[in-house]
């Protein structure tokens, strides 16, 4: 759904959602894949646990900290491992040297991995990895041995929970940003633009353009931005003939937190909405864009809603933002 405006008549013109909802919800149709290569050498045909190359330049060059050399003496590659021609040869620890830092260090981490699963296999390069012992099957979102993610009570509810959340925020949010401040597509509205570094901001008029409410949901109200779920509320105002998105929205908007206006350095400081445009969304709009919530507990275990991923800078706890507003 998106907003069209005419100096003559608002309308709301539904189409597919061409924006998703959350970093996490991406087209998951893309079959397109290249060739697969070794993994070490970069040649087609075998992968990097049986690459011809890897017993000799281990056994004979790098295991004694020395570059791979070919007959003549020469240093050789094996696709992205390689040093530089200016390489000294210098001294280092192959174990804790910075990968960026030294390339020598980074191949004989590559070669040392793949050497190992060779050694273990008992370096038959045809054969294929001896199958390992299946573990015991659990539920990839509560944990629960008895059953799978398929049909996990705790998921199901976790749904519901969502969808009931995102109806009474979103009711919550269009009360306060519409009905009560009337920043809808139309509103003529006073915004602060920086002219510089340092400088104040000048004071401009300017006309809301769009506003993604297809998108916005209920994470947009969560105070610590997320790094896999992050749901901004993009407001588009027209000054002049340039067009900004408003910054800075959670400091006029209770329903609206760090999670919902995103990383912006640049833009417009709302200061007063002039002429109010409560422009009725429609019915639906309420309940839509559940799919993006399944596709949510599909990708992560319920554990790591409420603590986030190890590798995840910011993790805001999700599950306690949907249990405070279902």
């Amino acid at each position: 759904m998106s907003l069209t405006f005419s100096t003559n008549q608002l309308y709301y013109l539904h189409q597919p959602p061409t924006e998703k909802l959350m970093k996490i919800h991406e087209n998951q149709n893309n079959s397109n894949r290249s060739r697969s290569t070794c993994g070490y050498c970069r040649e087609a045909g075998h992968n990097q646990y049986q690459c011809p190359h890897v017993k000799g330049d281990w056994e004979n060059f790098l295991s004694r900290l020395e570059i791979p050399k070919d007959i003549l003496g020469h240093p050789i590659k094996r696709g992205y491992n390689r040093v530089g021609w200016g390489y000294n040869n210098k001294a280092f620890n192959p174990l804790t040297d910075s990968i960026e830092n030294n390339a020598l260090a980074a191949w004989f981490r590559n070669c040392r991995k793949a050497y190992l699963v060779q050694k273990e296999r008992g370096f038959d390069l045809e054969g294929k990895a001896k199958r390992k012992v299946t573990a015991k099957r659990t539920c990839g979102f509560c944990g629960s041995e008895h059953h799978t993610r398929r049909n996990c009570d705790v998921m199901e509810e976790f749904l519901k929970d969502c969808y009931k959340a995102n109806e009474n925020w979103r009711r919550a949010c269009y009360k306060e940003l519409v009905e009560i401040h009337g920043l809808s597509v139309g509103a003529c509205v006073k915004v602060g633009v920086s002219t510089g570094w340092n400088s104040p901001p000048e004071e401009k008029i300017g006309l809301i353009t769009k506003i993604n409410w297809d998108t916005v949901n209920v994470l947009s109200g969560m105070n610590i931005r997320s790094d896999f779920a992050e749901s901004s509320l993009d407001v588009h105002v027209m000054v002049g003939n340039e067009t900004m998105l408003l910054k800075d929205l959670n400091e006029t908007f209770n329903t609206i937190g760090k999670n919902g206006t995103s990383y912006r350095w640049s833009g417009a400081s709302l200061l007063e909405v002039i002429t109010h445009s409560p422009t009725p969304l429609p019915p639906e709009w309420i309940t839509s864009y559940k799919e993006s919530f399944e596709t949510l507990v599909k990708k992560r275990t319920y554990a790591q809603l409420q603590s986030g991923m190890k590798s995840e800078y910011n993790a805001p706890n999700i599950v306690a933002q949907i249990k405070a507003w279902r």
